[in-house]
């Protein structure tokens, strides 16, 4: 969760330690011993110890506290604070909401290549959020995402490319994108794939190949893969 970045300097100690105590599952030690990295002014720490007070790992939960750390690690350029910073303005979670101050920082973490914040970024284009909604800039923004392997982006530069959301309606790259995410079995990915095969959309019609995505979606829960699923077996009856 906190990555693999190599630790230098203060709090590096502190730090090993207490991500050691937070892999095992001992959240409350790790909080204790990541709180004195944090406040030896170590960006990581702070960034995880925001992290530990947003999901009430080891303490209850507590937003505002998350927003403070985040707020400190993110004032040294770590992205991921950065990042989680602005997704607290943009819902105003722990401080008072702000589009335009979490365009902000959502960039700037992008502007990293985050795939994360790539791809809230290209959410916020989409709305309108913080910034002039754009739908070109919003599937930029998801295949740069996509591109990393951000399996939602996947997902959503395949729907843009199937209804023509900033660009030219492609079927063969929207078969692309939603294939990856499938594959990365990303329930929405699947049930759309299983559509553009029984479709004959951007591929020949392949009724096995579209049943075989459709019972993979159906079986994670997704409701209108199993509502159609249902409808194909009552038909072969």
């Amino acid at each position: 969760m906190f990555g693999r970045k190599k630790v230098s300097g203060d709090g590096k100690h502190e730090y090993s330690e207490g991500k050691k105590l937070f892999d095992q599952g001992e959240y409350k030690s790790a909080l204790k011993i990541l709180l004195k990295s944090a406040e030896s002014g170590y960006a990581e720490a702070q960034y995880a110890v925001g992290i530990m007070y947003h999901d009430a790992l080891g303490c209850s939960r507590n937003t505002a506290k998350a927003v403070e750390w985040w707020n400190r690690a993110s004032s040294q350029g770590n992205h991921k604070a950065q990042f989680n910073l602005g997704l607290a303005y943009l819902l105003g979670e722990g401080v008072k909401k702000n589009e335009d101050y979490a365009f902000s920082l959502v960039s700037s973490s992008a502007d990293n290549g985050y795939p994360r914040a790539l791809y809230t970024l290209g959410n916020m284009y989409l709305l309108g959020q913080g910034a002039k909604k754009s739908e070109t800039k919003a599937l930029e923004c998801y295949l740069k995402a996509a591109d990393k392997g951000h399996i939602t982006a996947q997902y959503n530069a395949g729907t843009c490319y199937e209804e023509g959301t900033g660009t030219e309606v492609d079927y063969a790259k929207a078969i692309k994108w939603y294939e990856l995410a499938a594959k990365n079995d990303y329930a929405p990915a699947q049930y759309s794939l299983a559509l553009m095969y029984g479709d004959g959309k951007g591929v020949k019609n392949n009724e096995k190949e579209a049943m075989k995505w459709l019972k993979k979606a159906a079986a994670q829960g997704h409701a209108d893969a199993a509502e159609l699923l249902k409808n194909y077996e009552e038909l072969s009856e």
